[in-house]
């Protein structure tokens, strides 16, 4: 069984309690070890991403603390190139979401890319962590 490093732990800080508790029981189910590459994200941060090409939008919900990318952690380093390590993280989370009938979606089956992402849809009128803590998350 697998567990999260302090970094992962780090930038899961913020995110909706339901999407931080499917990926705290995913990563004990899984087959493969995963990381958090990203929780939260700034304004700021999520302006250069765009510019960068790595995001396609302003708006995302990791400003909202409702989405988060979930990455293979392989020999000791994050694994973008390994699609059938992302299918067995989305397994795991698969089993959490339908065991606990949770509404979190992944980037994969909602857009037809975007591997890392899964996110809480139609939350954001509900919650928002810039709201919860500005200063921090701003």
């Amino acid at each position: 069984m697998y567990k999260f490093g302090r970094k992962s732990k780090k930038r899961m800080v913020g995110l909706h309690p339901t999407l931080a508790f499917a990926v705290c029981e995913a990563i004990k189910l899984c087959k493969v070890d995963f990381g958090v590459t990203d929780g939260v994200r700034t304004i700021a941060r999520q302006r250069k991403l765009v510019k960068q090409g790595k995001s396609k939008t302003y708006n995302s919900y990791h400003l909202y603390g409702l989405a988060i990318d979930l990455v293979p952690y392989i020999k000791g380093n994050y694994r973008w190139d390994n699609p059938s390590a992302f299918h067995d993280i989305a397994i795991a989370m698969k089993i959490v979401i339908h065991k606990y009938n949770l509404p979190i979606e992944w980037g994969l089956n909602k857009w037809g890319w975007d591997m890392p992402h899964w996110q809480m849809t139609g939350y954001r009128k509900k919650y928002d962590i810039r709201k919860i803590d500005p200063v921090r998350f701003a």
